[in-house]
């Protein structure tokens, strides 16, 4: 697997923004929550300031969390010390993560894939485009950015449904953030998750309505982002590939417009 060229690939999944960024954003170095270098979205540390506050606690959970490095949208609130759940279903991705984050006591890695239902569902491997979804997978057989990632590899891994898994973990209701990167199997997550009762404060997800390469969820992918704003949620930042949305009443307070 070329990693530079999947570096490359990922850069190249956001090159189409649709959002401007924020002009008066501190310096990432002043900034209050650090920042991996190879987070996707540049002034994330400024939306976890402004929406979540500049705190030393708070529970965050991350479905899809990769080696809890690479691209990561968490690395800077598990620095402040915050209350982590990491779930990842590659087996050996999972047990990066939990040595990535060993010296941190409130950091909690599961393996498990994430879905509607708990039954079984395949991997096929690919790096840090590893999916569930096939037609995800054959698609990226056509993409030059993505194809080099490729495998032949494929793993079952168990599945299970974010209520149950949140529910074991005693996750408090009203948590803070929810991150939902699963590369094309998001909509099946968010099917085995009632947000009406959970009410995280903030969600990134990614959701490729309007990427230019990726079509194989796109319809799936706006229906989702349309069900999120229906159910309470403003979108504080979009790219081509990310979503970032906050809980009205969280958009407001941060506003002064309660």
């Amino acid at each position: 697997m070329n990693f530079v060229r999947i570096q490359r690939g990922i850069r190249r999944r956001l090159a189409h923004s649709i959002a401007p960024k924020a002009a008066a954003s501190p310096s990432l170095e002043a900034a209050f929550y650090p920042q991996q270098p190879t987070c996707q979205i540049p002034n994330l540390y400024y939306l976890l300031s402004k929406f979540l506050g500049n705190r030393k606690e708070g529970h965050y959970v991350e479905v899809g969390a990769y080696d809890g490095l690479l691209v990561s949208n968490t690395w800077g609130l598990a620095a402040r010390g915050w209350h982590g759940l990491l779930i990842e279903p590659v087996p050996h991705l999972a047990d990066r993560c939990r040595r990535n984050y060993a010296h941190l006591e409130n950091i909690k890695v599961l393996s498990v894939a994430i879905g509607r239902e708990e039954q079984e569902v395949v991997l096929h491997f690919a790096g840090p485009l590893t999916t569930t979804n096939t037609s995800v997978y054959n698609e990226y057989f056509d993409l030059e950015w993505a194809k080099g990632a490729l495998t032949d590899k494929s793993l079952s891994v168990e599945c299970r449904p974010l209520d149950i898994v949140l529910t074991e973990q005693q996750i408090p209701l009203g948590f803070d953030l929810l991150v939902v990167d699963v590369e094309g199997f998001e909509t099946e997550v968010f099917a085995g998750f009632d947000i009406s009762r959970w009410e995280p404060k903030m969600v990134i997800i990614e959701l490729a309505d309007t990427h230019p390469d990726l079509t194989a969820t796109e319809d799936a992918d706006a229906q989702l982002g349309r069900t999120l704003c229906q159910a309470g949620y403003i979108v504080c930042f979009k790219d081509s590939i990310n979503t970032v949305l906050v809980r009205e009443d969280v958009w407001e307070n941060s506003f002064n417009l309660a």
